[in-house]
């Protein structure tokens, strides 16, 4: 059990032990950085203090800030301390706004799995952790069948069906890992042999449950697959349970070389050999899934012009990051369990947040709006904490004139610098060419959605500005470290920022909100999209718990607009199947090709609107 586990497993108590000393801790620690901040430095941007923010944020100490952990907590008490530090209002006591994330994945005590041995009248219990485990997709639940059908390596694609000629409603179905081509990323099967993919093509074929082992072929350790969950504790609707070779054979009727050869045979001939038997099988899963409490740090600084009292400027960073990483965590390196620092992913944000809120709190008298700094928690959970700040807002929303987020903004290169949103404001484009000074190359694109927070406030018509130096090969991996952050061209940034931001607040007139048109920001830097041959131009809200995908918005000019797409519109139904979350839509946005026609059915209010999307033969 790795660290991470093992602080899920904490009883209560030990968790209110843990987050007092995160408490007590962040007043020394946070004072490394408070002493330094002399009367005199408080006017200036300073490279030396944001270096100093961001080693304590990416430090062993902070364990990489995930959501719901001890780092994550010890994070958000030293922005409080920081923001209290500085003499920010609140809105609430103590700056926090709560909310509830995806913590933990447990087994229950109603785990089984029994079944019929081949020669044997009398019914075989598995043992749990030594012979089955569930997946983190599985679903709860009991089911039993009379038939096990073996389905290869559970594959339903246009060239390869293993499922081909058979009826599995109401069975249960075991399949091997991985595809004909074992692991290789340049495989034909490659996306097809997902987990998660694999699970509910079964479900959509009707099976009751599926079992997974490791083929002999592929794996030489005949080890169970770790229970896990990925970042939104995806249930696939659908019984899963891993199970060793040893099951398989049981369950099969044939020895462990014969199904090697299976197997080498089908990976050979790319021919499917699957087969159906009459077994009484009975599975019962059980799978805990908890909660813990993170929370959007906020401060503010009141508004000195009466004209404008009532209106706000937004400033905002995400602090959480990956924890340990792991399997579902979002770590490009998931099988190593080491501390994700997220130096520039965000710490380096959160700083210039930091260092922001020290510039104006410095001259508060001087701002004619309220500045608003808001540390966001639960981003790389699919932006949770913003979700719940503009479903919960703490002050009228349609009072918000900007909104300023900062993600990735410590590794500038060749003075490159990525502004997303110039197009949500009639006026954005102007200010940002016009404060530049020809410091920065800026790639300036138009749309106000992307994978960072400013989406969250875009999706309710509010006018955004994204800043960004660029991915790199360290994204999402242990190698995010302090030492690579180039502290002085942040600083020079942040210089730039607080320009443009002056220069909002100095208008006495609204900015004019304007529909951006979609581009390729997202997609040159940190795409979502990897692997999809279509665009649709959705915007799925990833907080909210509904059964399907709920849309925040659709990509002004985009093909889900055309087609009739909506914001509040929840997608039930892609085609032939079922969406039930996130990632059955991803699922069925991957599968779709250029040229197919498909049948979108959504919800809309208390009514079911089917829409006819036409994806263009050739994407542009």
């Amino acid at each position: 059990m790795y660290k991470r586990s093992l602080f899920f497993a904490m009883k209560l108590k030990s968790l209110i032990a843990l987050l007092v000393f995160a408490s007590l801790s962040m007043l020394s620690v946070g004072s490394a950085v408070l002493k330094e901040d002399e009367p005199s430095a408080r006017q200036k941007i300073s490279p030396d203090t944001l270096l100093k923010h961001i080693k304590i944020l990416a430090s062993d100490e902070f364990e990489g800030r995930a959501a719901g952990t001890k780092g994550g907590e010890l994070a958000a008490s030293y922005i409080q301390n920081y923001f209290k530090f500085l003499g920010l209002k609140a809105f609430s006591e103590d700056y926090r706004q709560e909310f509830w994330v995806p913590k933990a994945l447990s087994l229950g005590k109603k785990n089984s799995l029994v079944f019929q041995a081949k020669g044997k009248r009398r019914q075989v219990s598995a043992k749990l952790e030594r012979d089955f485990l569930p997946l983190g997709y599985s679903s709860s639940g009991k089911v039993s069948a009379k038939e096990v059908v073996f389905v290869g390596y559970g594959l339903s694609t246009e060239n390869y069906n293993d499922y081909a000629g058979l009826d599995v409603k109401g069975k249960v179905v075991v399949m091997m890992r991985q595809n004909p081509d074992g692991n290789n990323p340049h495989s034909e099967f490659y996306e097809a042999s997902s987990l998660y993919r694999k699970l509910t093509q079964a479900r959509e074929k009707g099976a009751l449950a599926a079992l997974i082992f490791s083929g002999a072929v592929d794996f030489e350790e005949d080890a169970l697959i770790e229970l896990t969950r990925d970042r939104l504790a995806a249930d696939a609707g659908i019984l899963a349970l891993s199970v060793t070779r040893a099951v398989a054979v049981a369950l099969l009727g044939k020895s462990e070389e014969e199904l090697k050869t299976l197997q080498a045979r089908i990976n050979q001939t790319r021919k499917p050999e699957s087969f159906v038997l009459k077994k009484d099988v009975a599975i019962s899963v059980d799978l805990i899934r908890e909660k813990a409490k993170t929370a959007n740090v906020i401060g503010y600084l009141p508004a000195n012009d009466s004209l404008v009292s009532d209106e706000y400027i937004v400033i905002g960073a995400h602090y959480d990051h990956l924890g340990y990483g792991g399997p579902g965590s979002g770590s490009l390196a998931p099988n190593e369990r080491k501390i994700h620092y997220g130096a520039d992913d965000n710490a380096s944000g959160t700083a210039g947040l930091l260092e922001l809120a020290r510039y104006y709190a410095a001259q508060r008298n001087k701002i004619k709006r309220n500045f608003v700094f808001i540390a966001f928690g639960a981003e790389e959970m699919g932006l949770l904490g913003s979700a719940h700040f503009v479903q919960n807002p703490l002050f009228p929303l349609e009072k918000i004139n900007v909104m300023i987020n900062m993600d990735m903004i410590g590794r500038m290169k060749d003075s490159a610098l990525a502004i997303g949103g110039v197009g949500t404001a009639a006026e954005l484009e102007e200010v940002c060419k016009a404060e530049n000074n020809g410091e920065f190359k800026l790639k300036l694109t138009q749309d106000g959605y992307g994978p960072s927070d400013h989406s969250s406030f875009y999706s309710k018509g509010i006018s955004v500005l994204f800043f960004f130096t660029g991915n790199h090969a360290n994204y999402h991996k242990p190698t995010d470290t302090w030492e690579k952050i180039n502290a002085q061209a942040q600083a020079q940034t942040l210089k730039y920022i607080s320009r443009i931001i002056d220069r909002i607040d100095e208008r006495l007139t609204r900015l004019t909100f304007t529909k951006a048109v979609a581009d390729s920001l997202v997609s040159s830097s940190r795409s979502t999209s990897a692997g999809f041959r279509v665009s649709l131009g959705t915007i799925p809200n990833y907080a909210k718990e509904v059964n399907g995908v709920e849309l925040d918005g659709v990509r002004e000019g985009s093909l889900a607009e055309k087609s009739g797409l909506k914001a509040g519109d929840i997608i039930v139904q892609f085609g032939a199947r079922t969406i039930r979350n996130i990632y059955d839509y991803t699922e069925a946005i991957r599968e779709t090709k250029p040229g197919d026609s498909v049948d979108i059915v959504v919800m809309r209010g208390s009514e079911k609107v089917t829409l006819r999307v036409e994806f263009p033969s050739k994407t542009k």
